[in-house]
């Protein structure tokens, strides 16, 4: 995902989704994106158990250790629903114009 946020410039983060295979596989995936120096961090997204399977052998990647987040699947859904939500509610109170 990449945004331009204000005067920040390109704000970049790595997503990886993981529902099974090879987790030193996603690690080598994520270890790669990195070498960008644009990127601010990666992120594995998977369900709780993946997560922490992916946790234990992250932890030992000295590159890897600070950057990366998890993002449990779960969440991921609530977070997609809560934001229809407020989208929905600001376009039915007319606050942002048409086209905009």
């Amino acid at each position: 995902m990449e945004a331009t946020i204000g005067n920040m410039g390109r704000v970049i983060y790595i997503f990886e989704v993981q529902t099974k295979g090879s987790i030193d596989s996603l690690i080598v995936n994520l270890l790669k994106a990195l070498n960008n120096p644009a990127v601010q961090g990666v992120v594995a997204v998977s369900d709780h158990d993946q997560l922490e399977k992916i946790k234990k052998h992250a932890g030992p990647v000295k590159d890897l250790k600070d950057k990366l987040k998890c993002w449990d699947y779960e969440e991921i859904l609530k977070v997609h629903e809560y934001l229809e939500f407020v989208n929905g509610t600001i376009n039915n109170l007319g606050l942002v114009p048409i086209g905009f």
